[in-house]
């Protein structure tokens, strides 16, 4: 009896699409981003090579955040995953600076990441802070939409992870609560002089 209560809540688990991983490879795709600026001094407007994810980059006035997300059909209605991470303008001109930024965003990330996977299965965030917000929406798009926040409360680089599901009928925008700015469009020069 114990066996097939064990075996039941396993593939419960297995089947529950998390994509949680998603926060490592879109961590990759920011760093990739940070990259190119770096050599570019501008942003192409294109996802990097390799990278499955959308991207959107918002300058700020003492550095750059890079946000990627992926949207996918889930069970019941849609799912968000996406990653924000930033760097100041001089870790970006600067390649040992920026290879030390982008070490610390993937450690990051794989901290939210361990984090998103312990709220999908048991509800705990582990070391990290979370948000949770479920809004309920009637008339043209009417459903449900829930989206979690989750970062390391440690004072360290900004980078941020959410994981957002619903069922509404509109297609899910990009996520707009990681970003405050308006986004980059294409080929804009970024002054990378920090002085």
């Amino acid at each position: 009896m114990k066996s097939t209560i064990l075996a039941s809540l396993l593939l419960l688990l297995s089947i529950q699409p998390t994509f949680a991983n998603d926060v490592t490879d879109m961590a990759d795709c920011t760093i990739k981003v940070f990259t190119e600026i770096n050599k570019t001094r501008k942003w192409s407007g294109k996802p990097p090579k390799g990278c499955q994810a959308a991207v959107a980059v918002e300058k700020r006035q003492d550095g750059v955040f890079v946000t990627a997300w992926k949207i996918r059909q889930g069970e019941n209605g849609w799912l968000r995953t996406s990653l924000t991470g930033a760097m100041g303008y001089a870790e970006i001109a600067r390649k040992k600076d920026l290879e030390k930024a982008g070490r610390d965003i993937t450690k990051r990330a794989v901290k939210l990441e361990s984090c998103l996977d312990s709220i999908n299965t048991v509800n705990d965030p582990l070391n990290c802070r979370d948000r949770a917000v479920k809004s309920y929406l009637a008339g043209e798009n009417s459903g449900t939409e829930n989206q979690r926040l989750i970062w390391l409360d440690d004072n360290g680089r900004h980078v941020v992870a959410e994981y957002s599901s619903g069922n509404t009928t509109a297609t899910p925008t990009p996520p707009a609560e990681l970003f405050s700015g308006e986004r980059l469009p294409t080929n804009v020069i970024i002054n990378l002089d920090w002085r």
